[in-house]
């Protein structure tokens, strides 16, 4: 391919993607890219053969950028850190996870060379947390990308859950992304980042399948997991307190707990103040 003919294929591409980021398959125009091209219809059709195919190229070199840039699940053996990768890079390429909404909405079948990509990933992801490869680990994986990328995906439905922790701004986007990794460990089996290590040995994972035992030592394990947890409780029961006295609403307060406290139960905590003296 000449310089020239190179040349002209790239700005097809650069424009192509704007447009379908911006429109979708469907409501893309190919007069308007080649317009924003510089080029004629004709000539793109030469290089593509037809919409659907410039389409091909473009999910197929956003692939190629995203495995380039992401790197493989399976780099730090984290899926903490792969979804915050995944989250950083939606971030800072928000048009790339318009393309694929896009793509699922307009109904268009990817290339084969798509499924061969996707297979790599979920077969490198399964090595690295030392599952079997097949539905298990695929869904897993599946589940880490939705979450990474759903939070931006629907800024508005963010923006009306979280108000001004939304993503939509610096701190939110922060928390959240913070919020992803703790979620994305908790739920991954083996997972030990690094600096981090796993009581394997604890009541709760004795509780869970961590060895054989007899009902009294299982009893022994389970008050004393209650007891560590009505210690944490108390911990972050004087923390909201602490928060509320200088000033940090209860709304935000429960917010910051949600999944761990209810809102109710925070109210009743703030409204529960140690007697004086």
């Amino acid at each position: 391919m000449s310089k020239k003919s190179n040349a002209t294929r790239t700005a097809i591409l650069e424009a192509a993607r704007a447009e379908f980021a911006e429109h979708g398959l469907a409501g893309a125009r190919v007069d308007r890219v080649a317009e924003r091209a510089g080029v004629n219809k004709e000539r793109l059709y030469r290089h593509f053969g037809s919409k659907d195919g410039l389409f091909d190229v473009v999910m197929a070199q956003m692939l190629q950028e995203f495995a380039a840039v992401v790197g493989p699940p399976a780099q730090t053996g984290d899926p903490g850190d792969y979804v915050a990768r995944l989250y950083d890079y939606y971030s800072d390429h928000p048009e790339k996870l318009r393309l694929l909404l896009w793509e699922g909405l307009g109904g268009h079948t990817p290339e084969a060379g798509h499924r061969e990509h996707y297979g790599q990933r979920v077969a490198a992801f399964a090595e690295a947390l030392g599952l079997p490869p097949g539905a298990e680990a695929a869904r897993l994986l599946f589940t880490l990308c939705g979450i990474a990328g759903w939070p931006l995906a629907v800024p508005q439905v963010a923006a009306l859950m979280l108000g001004e922790e939304s993503p939509a701004t610096p701190e939110g986007r922060a928390r959240m992304r913070d919020f992803l990794i703790r979620f994305a460990r908790a739920h991954s089996p083996t997972t030990e980042p690094a600096g981090q290590s796993i009581d394997h040995d604890g009541p709760v994972n004795t509780l869970t399948g961590g060895g054989a035992v007899d009902v009294a030592e299982a009893a022994e394990g389970l008050r004393q997991a209650r007891s560590k947890a009505d210690a944490a409780g108390e911990v972050l029961a004087e923390a909201l307190r602490t928060e509320h006295a200088a000033g940090v609403s209860a709304n935000r307060l429960a917010r910051q707990v949600s999944g761990v406290m209810s809102r109710p139960v925070v109210l009743r905590v703030l409204a529960d103040r140690p007697a004086a003296g």
